[in-house]
């Protein structure tokens, strides 16, 4: 049990901290009905095939760890279960979007640089809007997710779980959820609201990480 809480905690913390690096190096998009400005952050990367890889790995140790994390915290709840499902929602949603992002904006985009063509550039602006639409639906969900474990440990009433730590998951999965409705109401603030909402749940899944290594539940 013990190793199992070792394993997931790791999962998600490094997955985190990768993540948050992969975040950085990637071009600051936000709108996906604005292709002119990220065909331009596309074309003057030379980091979107590793980024990509990069987030690629990332997503997929930070999302399977919360997932499975569920067994350690609030097994049983119909809530977490949701939690649990949504996070592998998220995480197949991802797996998608940045294959996508390695194949076909790549392949298409090239073709746009090299004979400029107006056409192709078209149909590269309408795969990144939908893939860049997608990735809110997939950090939806898993924002949803954390809500759920919050929810799931806020109903288990046992002395396991601290009232600040199931709270936090609470509202902080509730503040990321509508940071991302607000953005998709209104793209251009997005720059500045997904900051701010999305960062508070991404802190919380990291609080869990570091409980999980330390085998802590209180």
């Amino acid at each position: 049990m013990e190793k199992g809480f070792r394993l997931v905690g790791t999962s998600i913390f490094i997955g985190g901290i990768l993540l948050l690096i992969a975040t950085v190096l990637h071009p600051p998009l936000v709108n996906p009905y604005d292709g002119q400005t990220a065909f331009h952050g596309y074309s003057h990367s030379r980091l979107w095939m590793w980024d990509h890889i990069f987030m690629l790995f990332a997503t997929f140790l930070w999302l399977i760890g919360l997932a499975g994390s569920k067994f350690y915290y609030s097994t049983g709840k119909v809530s977490s279960k949701i939690g649990s499902y949504l996070f592998i929602v998220s995480l197949c949603m991802w797996v998608i979007i940045l294959t996508a992002e390695l194949t076909i904006l790549p392949i298409i985009g090239e073709e746009v640089i090299q004979n400029d063509g107006s056409t192709l550039f078209k149909v590269w602006e309408s795969v990144f809007s939908f893939l860049l639409l997608a990735g809110y639906f997939a950090v939806a969900c898993g924002w949803m997710g954390v809500f759920l474990y919050g929810w799931g440990m806020r109903s288990t009433k046992t002395q396991h779980f601290s009232t600040l730590f199931n709270n936090s998951a609470l509202y902080c999965g509730l503040i990321g959820l509508i940071g991302i409705i607000v953005t998709c109401i209104s793209f251009p603030i997005g720059y500045i609201v997904i900051p701010l909402t999305s960062g508070p749940p991404f802190i919380w899944t990291m609080w869990l990480a570091v409980k999980m290594l330390k085998k802590q539940v209180r």
